[in-house]
């Protein structure tokens, strides 16, 4: 493992789908939970075999809902429960096995990401468990936690400047270009339908599993890539509509400003997860009821209030989505909201004061 500086087409929504649900995985002997001395049983939740019947990947999803300790109208999803603490191990997952599905990825091609967040982990662990050789293209400034996770799991990180989207160097662009440079495939988490497509058959029936019956009246979750958000919200409006689905989005960024039809602006949002420069194929604004503008400075003030005063561990995107969550909460007091913890607090300890 080495590290290294350097300076689409959309899919349909049987992207995922049913026949590969339940066809036997090609496993080596160690990848086979009938191989061990335990008695385990397959996990059913996710839309691929392969996933279902690793030791390793089994661990993504069926993450719980948890009561808030201090309102008694919010119930928070524990997407840090996942295997690299975020939901982006469903997408790490999703998205290899996904893009083989397509005829887009060889089993065994390298496969490339840039990421300066939790994808970067959790395409790294789905490389590792599938036999992908992977790379993760970072800006130089990314945490050491997320860089780490990359490292641990055997990948290899090429850094790049931490400079704008419309510089030659930016991260994105240094991606595509490697990739095109080592016959790798790029994910592309930014500009892949398939992003939503994931959690549309993935988390979202996982959380209306959790959820019918009990009278939610809202789920709210970070912006971010508007993967997650828009997948789930697709699942969920065929079903219920009546659940409205709210964003949290940073101050100064373009989802919300499109969302709400006015011009692009200046992209300021310091929070990972939080915002965007720019609305790609990933997002679905029809599914979307509402967004939410949180600062960066209220992102954090919420993140560290529910760690110290609840016991409730959160990222900072987290925290803006529960900062939004609690508002709601306080306009109407027979208001039912979920709220997504979509990774933990321990990826941030170093970056926030008194952490």
């Amino acid at each position: 493992m080495t590290e290294k500086t350097t300076p689409d087409d959309p899919s349909d929504r049987n992207t995922i789908s049913d026949d590969i649900r339940n066809e036997p995985p090609n496993l080596d002997p160690e990848d086979d939970l009938s191989a061990t001395f335990l008695s385990i049983e397959p996990s059913e939740g996710a839309p691929f075999s392969e996933i279902n019947n690793d030791p390793i990947l089994r661990e993504i999803g069926d993450t719980p809902l948890v009561p808030h300790p201090e309102n008694e109208q919010i119930v928070c999803k524990m997407e840090r429960q996942n295997p690299t603490l975020s939901h982006k191990d469903r997408l790490g997952a999703g998205m290899i096995l996904g893009l083989r599905q397509k005829g887009e990825l060889e089993e065994g091609q390298a496969v490339v990401e840039a990421s300066s967040g939790n994808t970067a982990g959790a395409v790294a662990l789905a490389a590792n468990r599938l036999g992908h050789p992977c790379t993760i293209v970072m800006r130089e400034t990314t945490s050491p936690v997320k860089s780490g996770f990359v490292r641990a799991l055997g990948a290899e990180v090429v850094t790049a400047p931490d400079v704008d989207h419309d510089h030659d160097f930016y991260y994105q662009k240094v991606a595509e270009t490697y990739a095109e440079e080592h016959d790798a495939v790029y994910l592309n988490q930014y500009e892949r339908e398939l992003n939503r497509h994931v959690h549309y058959e993935w988390t979202g029936p996982e959380l209306y599993e959790q959820i019918k019956g009990e009278g939610v009246t809202h789920i709210v979750g970070a912006m971010s890539t508007c993967g997650f958000l828009t997948g789930v919200a697709e699942y969920i409006k065929e079903i219920e509509p009546s659940i409205k689905i709210v964003g949290a989005d940073g101050e100064e960024s373009n989802i919300s400003r499109m969302f709400y039809g006015e011009e692009e602006g200046n992209y300021d949002v310091d929070i990972e997860g939080l915002g965007q420069w720019r609305v790609t194929e990933t997002a679905n604004f029809d599914v979307i009821d509402d967004v939410r503008s949180v600062s960066d400075s209220i992102a954090v003030s919420r993140a560290k209030h529910e760690a110290a005063d609840n016991g409730l561990l959160m990222g900072l995107s987290s925290g803006a989505a529960m900062e939004v969550a609690q508002s709601i909460t306080q306009e109407d007091d027979d208001t039912k909201v979920v709220s997504i913890i979509h990774d933990g607090a321990e990826q941030y300890f170093h970056e926030v004061e008194d952490w």
